[in-house]
């Protein structure tokens, strides 16, 4: 959760707030620069909505600004990182500000597509930004001889990377452009930089992209790629224990409007990993990792999912594998909505708890 002042924490839950989104565009190669926040001495306050979706594997956003004159410039290409905040008792405070709102504004968005719409007597620019997963998702990765790219970690292709973590650090420091960053760990699933996978890129699937490759490193693992401002991403490992960082009410401040929650059957709820093929691939010595979730099994029956990983050998990581899957089963299933005046302190993966008095005797 975003570090934020007293002041801006009433301002946003006052009654009468004066909202403020901090929107200044930076150009690809940061040559120029386009103000088009609320209080921009050059274009004035043009922002008439800001749609912005995090989501564990992708972010974006949808800007509508004012154009009546067509003064809003050319911003393909242009990257920005929202600042969003209100009007305070001592002023413009703002996530990212650097003081009041603190250091972290939103991950990084890049501008893909502008739009000059005539409608109605009006005249408006629709702005598209894609965030920091669409990069990886445009990144080819080269990192062999072409033509074909091969990289293995028996070949020691990734320097001295050999977890999960340290192959995503290099590939995010050496693979992308922009270089990105990946934060020192601090929550560890005991998985993730402690596995060393025989690894490949481009082998037997040409021509990958930084984000599946990614994905693919995530999946062995219990834990999320969180995007961050300045390029940077942070390992999250989210558990059911976790402590709630804020509650919201349904009385009292800081309310909520609207909670949603949607509890389902896990399926699958047993998972079997089947490990160590050999070299000929025969698995003649078979190793059997499992996962179980006890509680859907006692409500449904069981439901079995069965994955192959060849590559590991023992059954302590064949358990850990299958452990991941079902756990990113689980994780990944729960579904719910909590609707609530905006709180820039929020990120994503904080745990919030609900109090709700509507219905108590």
């Amino acid at each position: 959760m975003r570090t934020i002042t007293d002041t801006l924490l009433t301002a946003q839950s006052s009654n009468s707030r004066v909202p403020f989104i901090k929107a200044v565009f930076t150009s690809y190669d940061d040559s120029n620069e386009v103000d088009m926040s609320k209080d921009s001495s050059v274009y004035g306050n043009r922002i008439m909505l800001v749609d912005h979706h995090e989501e564990p594997y992708n972010d974006y956003a949808i800007i509508i600004l004012k154009n009546h004159d067509l003064l809003v410039p050319d911003l393909k290409g242009y990257w920005v990182e929202i600042g969003y905040g209100d009007t305070t008792a001592t002023g413009k405070e703002y996530c990212g500000d650097g003081v009041n709102g603190g250091s972290e504004s939103t991950p990084r968005l890049w501008v893909k597509h502008q739009q000059t719409v005539s409608a109605g007597g009006k005249l408006i620019a629709i702005l598209e930004l894609e965030g920091m997963w669409a990069k990886l998702r445009e990144t080819l990765l080269r990192m062999g001889t072409a033509p074909f790219y091969e990289a293995t970690t028996a070949d020691g292709d990734f320097s001295a990377a050999k977890t999960p973590y340290g192959l995503i650090d290099y590939l995010l420091t050496s693979e992308i452009d922009p270089v990105m960053s990946l934060d020192a760990l601090v929550e560890d699933d005991s998985i993730i930089n402690t596995l060393e996978p025989s690894f490949e890129v481009n082998v037997n699937r040409p021509f990958q992209y930084a984000a599946e490759v990614i994905y693919d490193l995530v999946k062995m693992t219990k834990s999320y790629l969180k995007p961050k401002s300045g390029l940077a991403w942070e390992v999250k490992y989210p558990q059911a224990g976790d402590t709630a960082v804020i509650a919201y009410y349904s009385k009292t401040t800081p309310k909520f409007y609207q909670f949603t929650e949607r509890n389902s059957v896990v399926i699958p709820n047993r998972v079997y990993v089947f490990a160590n093929a050999g070299s000929d691939e025969l698995y003649n010595d078979i190793v059997t990792g499992q996962a179980d979730n006890t509680d859907s099994q006692d409500k449904y029956g069981i439901v079995s999912m069965v994955v192959l990983a060849p590559n590991l050998t023992t059954k302590a990581d064949a358990d850990n594998r299958a452990e991941a899957i079902l756990y990113r089963t689980i994780a990944e299933s729960v579904a719910g909505k909590l609707v609530i005046p905006h709180d820039c302190q929020l990120e994503m993966y904080d745990r919030v708890t609900i109090y709700d008095s509507r219905g108590a005797s």
